[in-house]
């Protein structure tokens, strides 16, 4: 299914129009159908494209299907660093966040095979959302894991801290400047993403 014949579904009202509303539910569909198939990169290039439609690039959702993406292309340091560009630059609600910072421990922890540097990460969740409950589940079960766990090299950097500003610099470089989305362009803060339970398939390992 890679192929630039299914570039053809992507209507013309929506591709690439960043500062534009973007229909998020067709966006949902095609990433869903995408993932469905495992097809990492066109499940990437969807992503990429809802990120730049609208106020995509400030929800949890989009960055969590480049996560899936990288995933099914068996690249975790891949997923961790779109964890780290949304954290550091466009996602900075607390709720989000934590969302976040979820998924990059369980992607250090279980996919790069590194708990203990998934501690804070995880410690950070148990702040979030009171439906993420799995987090306290997880946190225990690395911290369990880090006690064994023979890693001595962190196979991955600390969280990035939010740098909002950092978004001013990228935009005064591009042709077309982002335009920060009105609160009621997006979901409530931590609100859980429609496409979080299939995604979490795939980000947390049995």
């Amino acid at each position: 299914m890679q192929s630039d014949q299914a570039d053809r579904n992507w209507p013309p009202a929506v591709r690439n129009e960043r500062g534009g509303t973007g229909p998020d539910s067709w966006w949902r569909e095609r990433c869903l159908a995408w993932l469905e198939a495992d097809d990492w990169y066109m499940l990437y290039k969807t992503a990429m494209s809802w990120r730049s439609a609208g106020a995509g690039m400030w929800m949890p959702e989009p960055w969590l299907m480049d996560v899936c993406s990288s995933l099914l292309h068996r690249q975790p340091k891949t997923a961790v660093h779109c964890t780290d560009m949304a954290l550091h630059t466009w996602v900075g609600r607390p709720g989000d966040r934590s969302m976040l910072r979820y998924v990059r421990g369980l992607l250090i922890a279980d996919h790069m095979s590194d708990p203990r540097s998934a501690l804070d990460d995880l410690r950070a969740a148990t702040q979030g959302p009171q439906w993420l409950t799995e987090a306290h589940q997880d946190l225990a079960r690395v911290t369990e894991a880090a006690t064994r766990s023979r890693v001595r090299k962190p196979r991955a950097l600390p969280c990035p801290d939010f740098e909002p500003d950092y978004m001013d610099k990228i935009g005064a470089a591009a042709s077309t400047p982002f335009v920060r989305p009105a609160p009621e362009q997006l979901p409530d803060d931590g609100a859980a993403p429609p496409l979080w339970t299939v995604a979490f398939e795939h980000i947390r390992r049995p």
